[in-house]
């Protein structure tokens, strides 16, 4: 029987880091892309990335074996970015802003 657990994109990339794994993410109406730990954030990219990181994630499993996560939001908005979010993650972002919000001494673990 396939079931899902809902969680906060937060607690995923926690969780991420936790399995120490690479996951692929969909976000709703978007794309797929694959996040890899560890997972880092400074306090401006924490600030800058506070709503995605409430965004409404669903984790399927089937006979306790991982199947899919996908990012749905009910606002659009937060799923556009959580996108925003995972995708500067995987550097599709200029230099700068990645070094200011996943980089440097003050960036830690989620």
């Amino acid at each position: 029987m396939r079931k899902a657990m809902n969680i906060s994109l937060e607690a995923l990339l926690h969780a991420i880091n936790i399995l120490g794994n690479d996951y692929d993410v969909t976000v709703d109406g978007i794309d797929s892309i694959a996040v890899c730990p560890p997972v880092k954030l400074t306090p401006a990219g924490r600030k800058h990335f506070e709503q995605a990181l409430t965004a409404n994630v669903n984790v399927d499993y089937k006979d306790d074996s991982y199947c899919c996560t996908y990012v749905s939001d009910a606002d659009e908005k937060i799923d556009k970015m959580a996108w925003d979010l995972l995708g500067s993650l995987a550097g599709y972002c200029y230099e700068d802003d990645y070094d200011k919000w996943f980089e440097g001494k003050e960036a830690e673990l989620i």
